[in-house]
């Protein structure tokens, strides 16, 4: 029975996963962005990235510019994130998930987006243009690098892995990362949608392990301020030198609407929306 149970389940996942099939070499040596929620994006003008596909993830449909991006697809890496209630990582109590709901319905404003996300996710949100990646307890963590996206993917280790899984298994041979401040040194803390002010900081390199092997399958550069940031481990490109533009500081309330920010305030995870 629980031999029959196993292989009947294998079978229901695999053809989940077989749907992805579709996407592999589907942008083979082409180019493209990926967009993290750095600080760093409120200098930059986000209509001059619209000369290439974009995989953006997590919080970034917030930013009110997102429509000039040409924004394919989408990589949401939590874990049992759609469900009606969820264990909160900040609280560490068992509470309606707010931030699930805030994430449907933007999905649902942006349904020509396709997105990746978990297979655990499966009973908690489906549709045409949503998609499913499995690890199938194979090690997760910051060196796993399975990107076979109709097989076993493991790069799920945070959303700069999870893209660049992505990215390498539908062939894009140039990637320009966007807003990963943690790929610059000195880093950045804080996120676009935070009141919190930019604060330089060194520290060791992440997905170091995830980001050399990459680079053996592509090129792949990170785009800084200005010249007093530089890629960590990464090949490096000022804000100007891509764009030809001098990067302009915006608030978090020039590039996000009220009802995000309140929205956003209201979910209990510890973000710095509004200045105290």
């Amino acid at each position: 029975m629980k031999y029959f149970l196993n292989k009947t389940l294998g079978y229901a996942l695999s053809k989940i996963l077989q749907k992805n099939k579709s996407f592999y070499n589907l942008h083979k040596n082409e180019s493209c962005y990926l967009f993290g929620n750095g600080k760093s994006l409120q200098f930059y003008d986000l209509k001059l990235f619209n000369d290439k596909p974009s995989i953006g993830c997590n919080a970034l449909f917030s930013h009110k510019d997102i429509h000039n991006l040409d924004l394919k697809y989408y990589y949401m890496g939590h874990p049992l994130f759609f469900y009606a209630f969820w264990k909160n990582p900040y609280s560490q109590s068992y509470e309606k998930n707010k931030v699930g709901i805030f994430y449907r319905d933007k999905i649902k404003n942006n349904s020509h987006i396709k997105y990746f996300m978990p297979l655990n996710n499966y009973l908690g949100i489906r549709g045409d243009n949503i998609h499913y990646v499995h690890h199938f307890n194979k090690a997760v963590n910051l060196s796993s690098t399975d990107y076979k996206m109709d097989e076993v993917f493991t790069m799920m280790s945070g959303s700069l892995a999870g893209m660049i899984g992505i990215a390498l298994y539908m062939g894009f041979s140039n990637i320009t990362l966007v807003g990963f401040d943690y790929t610059l040194y000195p880093s950045i803390n804080g996120y676009f949608y935070d009141s919190q002010p930019v604060i330089p900081k060194p520290h060791p390199i992440y997905f170091r392990k995830i980001l050399d092997f990459a680079k053996t399958k592509a090129f792949i550069q990170t785009i800084t301020p200005n010249k007093h940031f530089v890629g960590h481990n990464l090949h490096s490109l000022t804000y100007k030198e891509l764009t030809h533009t001098n990067p302009e500081f915006k608030e978090n309330f020039d590039i996000l609407s009220k009802k995000d920010m309140n929205n956003m305030n209201l979910m209990n995870m510890n973000y710095k929306i509004f200045k105290m």
